[in-house]
């Protein structure tokens, strides 16, 4: 069965060493003399290596985004929009190279705006990359302020999907919310995989649904990974607290789910979670992916869904159709 991922990651250790520099600079602290993560060779590997993991896991084909030190941070005095650039050249040039097995986000310097949308433009229309991947809040701010919206309203107008991937709690939350009387691997666990980075996505999205987002530009798809991020298991209450009576939008909060948000697996492949999904989401928004290469053990990418006891047609679909149709792949 073909699989097409959408949660995979990938670095460029020239951009990397420079945002790991730009953010010390910016903390006045002393830059890591070694990446940030332990995966950076295979991060950083977009040929052979890559490919064969991917047959090992059953996956066709992936569409990867960057993965560490996310030039999507940097400020536009710190050169953001030149690293974005060698950043999304990399790829490009790895997905000329193995065509209908590798598909680009692009990486986009959002603390200048026009130069971002300009930059997306470029990427879809020259580079061949076939979305936007957001790393979190930038620099601390969620992307609902309305400076960003022109970023946004390019996405909608070249019909490219948005990927809101998690990004690290900001300092502040982190102190408050998940810093305690435990030891310090338990606190760093605790604000990101484990559950902090999670509610923070999810906030992140709903913030761009309750700024109007969707009603200003109603045909405008983002995705959110790890079956949701916890805002399906709130579906039915959200609605409930926050009719339009409220919000003041358009619609209520299930048809934003069921038309303008998708979500996918990343690599937490859990069939309580993957029911529930099939339960109150749209199944034609509902995708796959691996999280390729920050989930350990997750060779079974491919066969966890092809052994999944549901319609041959809807598993066809979460595998490659609904993906293929979003992202308009060939």
């Amino acid at each position: 069965m073909k699989i097409i991922t959408v949660e995979e990651h990938y670095t460029v250790p020239e951009v990397d060493a420079y945002c790991a520099q730009a953010k010390a600079a910016r903390s006045g602290n002393t830059p890591p003399q070694t990446p940030s993560h332990a995966d950076a060779g295979v991060l950083g590997e977009l040929g052979e290596k890559r490919l064969a993991a991917m047959d090992r896991s059953g996956i066709t084909a992936q569409i990867i985004g960057y993965g560490g030190n996310s030039p999507m941070h940097l400020r536009k005095e710190e050169d953001a929009v030149t690293y974005c650039r060698i950043a999304n050249d990399h790829l490009a040039q790895a997905v000329l190279q193995h065509p209908g097995r590798m598909y680009g986000y692009a990486v986009l310097p959002v603390d200048d705006p026009a130069a971002a949308a300009a930059e997306l433009e470029r990427c879809v229309k020259e580079l061949g990359l076939v979305g936007w991947m957001i790393d979190g809040p930038a620099d601390g701010e969620f992307l609902d302020h309305e400076r960003f919206l022109p970023i946004f309203a390019k996405a909608a107008e070249l019909d490219v999907p948005i990927y809101i991937h998690p990004g690290h709690p900001s300092a502040e939350v982190t102190e408050r919310y998940y810093t305690g009387s435990w030891n310090a691997m338990t606190a760093s666990n605790f604000s990101t995989f484990s559950i902090g980075w999670h509610y923070d996505t999810g906030i992140h999205l709903m913030r761009l649904i309750l700024s109007g987002i969707f009603d200003k530009l109603p045909e405008l798809k983002i995705i959110i990974g790890h079956w949701g991020e916890t805002l399906p298991y709130f579906l039915r209450r959200m609605g409930g607290g926050l009719r339009p009576q409220i919000t003041g939008l358009r619609h209520d909060m299930k048809y934003y789910f069921w038309n303008n948000v998708y979500t996918n697996p990343s690599g937490m492949f859990f069939e309580e979670d993957f029911d529930l999904c099939l339960k109150v989401l749209n199944p034609d928004h509902i995708l796959w992916g691996q999280d390729y290469p920050f989930v350990p053990n997750t060779e079974n990418a491919g066969s966890f869904l092809e052994q999944y006891p549901i319609d041959a047609e809807l598993k066809e679909k979460i595998a490659h159709g609904n993906v293929e149709r979003i992202f308009h792949l060939t």
